[in-house]
């Protein structure tokens, strides 16, 4: 079990302007690690309702299990790694593992029993270290959509909001502030229940 604070600044971006930060910052594409973050909540989103999120993400057939929660600065992170015999038991029989992340939905008191794998986000991401930090360009898809993000993480959000604007404004491109993945993911689930 790991814990640790997210101070992260993001902006949507167009898929030109995606392309343009790829040449700008001699990234290759073909090189994007890609990962999955499968979603999970309840019916009622108790975790939504608490500014949480929860996810496992697969990455290179490895699995971790990520509790997202508000923090006075950021964001605050609980990870735990899984086999995925355990991510399956979660996944196709709603049994959480033990251990810190369990321990952790506990004290905001989310039920349990009614955590369920509800979808699918995957992202082709590039990452660079960057100016102390790290910057990450995602390409994401989820139900029928595809959006383009770049993302810096940062010591601070001041460090992390000049960053990101001033590489952006290199290039000319405008900071949009966006929902997070889980956030717009929920949305577009949403969207389609209704249509």
């Amino acid at each position: 079990m790991s814990q640790e604070i997210e101070i992260e600044v993001k902006s949507i971006i167009t898929y030109a302007a995606y392309y343009e930060l790829i040449q700008y910052l001699n990234l290759v594409e073909e090189q994007a690690v890609c990962q999955h973050n499968h979603y999970i909540e309840t019916p009622s989103f108790s975790l939504k309702n608490k500014g949480a999120g929860l996810r496992v993400r697969e990455k290179e057939n490895s699995y971790t299990f990520t509790l997202k929660q508000p923090h006075k600065i950021g964001k605050l992170e609980t990870h735990q790694k899984l086999t995925e015999q355990e991510w399956n038991e979660l996944k196709n029989h709603h049994r959480l593992p033990k251990g810190e992340v369990e321990k952790q939905l506990l004290s905001l008191h989310i039920p349990l029993n009614e955590l369920t794998y509800v979808g699918t986000l995957t992202t082709e991401r590039l990452e660079l270290p960057f100016n102390n930090g790290l910057l990450c360009l995602d390409k994401s898809s989820y139900f029928d959509q595809i959006d383009y993000e770049i993302e810096y993480e940062g010591n601070s959000e001041e460090h992390a909001r000049a960053t990101l604007t001033d590489l952006l404004n290199q290039c000319g491109i405008e900071l949009v502030p966006t929902e997070n993945k889980v956030r717009r993911f929920f949305r577009q689930k949403e969207i389609m229940e209704r249509s």
